[in-house]
């Protein structure tokens, strides 16, 4: 069985969020003795996550952060200000717990799993033979950035990681990738998925000056020119102008809705990845919420989309999953007021009336 057919047959079970579990959810916000819908996209996501682990009390106690780690051929046409050994080096530096997002994870909670899953150099403690796919992708703008197999593969790691994760007890899961080059990739994917310019979707990444930006929108340009990426097919988009994290990380979130388990959009690259999901299985999007509105130029745009709205704006693109372990906290304590805080029974206070939503005049 080729691993496109593995891919089909992982992913043909998906079925939406369950709803009778978000009914009973969106009860219980109704009776906590507060007023009504009042932590807004708290709320929202609490009754979003009953669904997807099918019961209405849950807990959010082990959250890990998948990172996804890759080279791109794409960077031989000078689309980035630094070389791909960049890459190693910060993928090192997860392990040494040496990163922003290492620092950031700590006080959140969240346990990192950096993943190579395309490096051009090994790296011990990142690199898995089970989970890495090629030694980086080749340059898009000479041909596609992989074969078709491969980035199947890639995008079945993903789900393969999910599900290993899932069975060590994780509850939810957060996004992040490391691979220079590769808000070049995720501007050509979005480019074509969403119809769009290259101009439109791409921005300076790392801080390219205006001429590196310009060399970057024409590189993307002609590299969609030269392939002519299906946007009905994305895998057929993923192996021509894409990279093997962001197939990963679609892997990811496709894996989430396989286990039933909430995984978090990052930035832009990883909502790049997120659109490669749900446009291979629309249900996939009841199981992803969206961190943050990325600084990078289509990062509001991808997450429109995809009908989701960001926790935070707080003008972020680092990427490393910075932005998904940043709106961890506020999950926790939204979960923490739903579960722990009285009824208005309890406290013996009337409880608020949904005029909103019973068509009654408020």
């Amino acid at each position: 069985m080729t691993a496109e057919e593995k891919l089909r047959q992982e992913i043909k079970h998906i079925v939406p969020a369950d709803r009778k579990s978000m009914e009973k959810a969106e009860k219980r916000w109704k009776s906590v003795g507060k007023p009504l819908f009042s932590l807004g996209k708290l709320e929202d996501a609490v009754i979003q996550i009953a669904g997807i682990k099918e019961k209405a009390v849950y807990s959010l106690d082990r959250k890990g952060l998948v990172i996804m780690c890759a080279d791109n051929g794409v960077v031989a046409e000078g689309v980035t200000q630094t070389g791909q050994e960049v890459t190693a080096i910060v993928a090192e530096n997860f392990t040494k717990k040496e990163t922003s997002v290492c620092l950031m994870a700590e006080v959140a909670g969240v346990d990192l799993f950096p993943v190579d899953i395309g490096m051009v150099t090994d790296v011990p403690g990142v690199t898995r033979p089970e989970y890495k796919v090629a030694y980086g992708t080749e340059d898009m703008m000479k041909g596609p950035a992989m074969t078709r197999g491969q980035a199947a593969q890639a995008v079945l790691n993903g789900i393969r990681i999910v599900r290993e994760l899932a069975g060590q007890g994780y509850d939810i899961l957060a996004t992040g990738e490391m691979g220079i080059g590769n808000t070049t990739t995720s501007s050509a994917v979005v480019s074509v998925l969403l119809d769009q310019d290259a101009e439109a979707v791409t921005g300076r990444g790392a801080g390219l000056s205006s001429e590196g930006l310009r060399r970057k929108i024409d590189v993307i340009r002609e590299s969609v020119r030269l392939n002519r990426p299906d946007r009905e097919d994305p895998l057929d988009v993923l192996s021509k102008v894409g990279g093997l994290d962001i197939a990963g990380l679609t892997g990811v979130f496709l894996g989430g809705a396989v286990c039933r388990i909430p995984v978090m959009i990052d930035g832009f690259i990883s909502s790049a990845a997120a659109l490669c999901a749900v446009r291979m299985v629309p249900e996939c999007v009841d199981y992803i919420l969206a961190s943050h509105k990325s600084g990078e130029t289509a990062g509001g745009m991808v997450l429109d989309a995809l009908g989701l709205s960001p926790f935070l704006d707080c003008r972020m693109s680092l990427g490393e999953g910075s932005g998904a372990v940043a709106a961890m906290p506020l999950l926790d304590m939204g979960l923490a007021v739903y579960l722990k805080m009285s009824t208005f029974e309890e406290i013996n206070v009337e409880q608020y009336e949904d005029f909103e939503n019973s068509g009654a005049d408020s």
